[in-house]
């Protein structure tokens, strides 16, 4: 049986801050797969301002894969959100777009998924952790679970999203998603994701949460408190923005 022509170019964003020790791991990885699929693709890291030597190991990969491999470095740590919100409308030229933690916590392989819904009519694929078919190889620390968990019911109780899982790294969006949503994007750190979610519904996209494997590679760099403060802050700021109509 002859092959299915691919119709589509793929970009995969990997925001990244103080990422040394797991950046090259995750570039050969995401590589081995990539170079594998029948459609054209461009990987590029969008880097926050590291302060280790992160950008130099990306930049040897870039020259390595001249014109797949590409580097976009902040001089000033602006947030994770940010960073995604400036590859995804300025620096990608995929019809597809995924943004894909740097620990490579959810297995590249999982993208097939994400991508297969799109084609299929979806806006917005994003994986999740929280459905029953999905598989959690290595779980977080109970505490984070919890958190998490409290998270996505103050999220319910603001009314902002009905998914179980906002927060899963791994997330992929058509041409016409990307033109409605990052531009209205307004938070820059952990909270973005329900926000972009948030903004996509509102404008009727559609969405599909889809079960994923998943595993715990390494201690989160959210503080327990203090980040945990600010996303909540964050949600009363979408709620703000709705008031001020900047998600119209």
């Amino acid at each position: 049986m002859r092959r299915s022509i691919v119709l589509f170019s793929f970009s995969l964003i990997i925001p990244t801050y103080n990422e040394e020790e797991e950046i090259e791991t995750t570039l050969r990885y995401t590589l081995d797969y990539l170079q594998k699929q029948p459609f054209p693709f461009e990987i590029v890291i969008a880097d926050d301002g590291s302060t280790d030597n992160t950008v130099s190991l990306a930049q040897k990969w870039a020259e390595q894969y001249k014109g797949i491999v590409k580097v976009i470095a902040f001089p000033q740590n602006q947030g994770k959100g940010s960073v995604v919100k400036e590859a995804m409308l300025h620096h990608t030229k995929g019809n597809i777009r995924c943004f894909y933690d740097a620990d490579a916590s959810t297995p590249i392989e999982e993208v097939e998924k994400l991508i297969r819904e799109i084609n299929s009519g979806y806006d917005i694929a994003i994986a999740s952790r929280a459905l029953p078919e999905s598989i959690i190889e290595v779980p977080q620390p109970f505490y984070r679970q919890t958190m998490g968990k409290i998270y996505n019911l103050i999220l319910r109780f603001f009314c902002l999203t009905h998914f179980k899982d906002t927060q899963c790294g791994c997330k992929c969006f058509n041409e016409k998603s990307i033109s409605i949503v990052f531009p209205r994007q307004t938070l820059k750190r952990f909270s973005f994701d329900a926000e972009i979610l948030f903004i996509a519904e509102k404008h009727g996209l559609k969405i599909k949460e889809v079960p994923t494997r998943w595993r715990n590679r390494k201690e989160s760099r959210v503080h327990p408190i203090k980040d945990s403060s600010k996303m909540f802050y964050d949600l009363f700021k979408i709620r703000w923005n709705v008031l001020m109509g900047k998600y119209k």
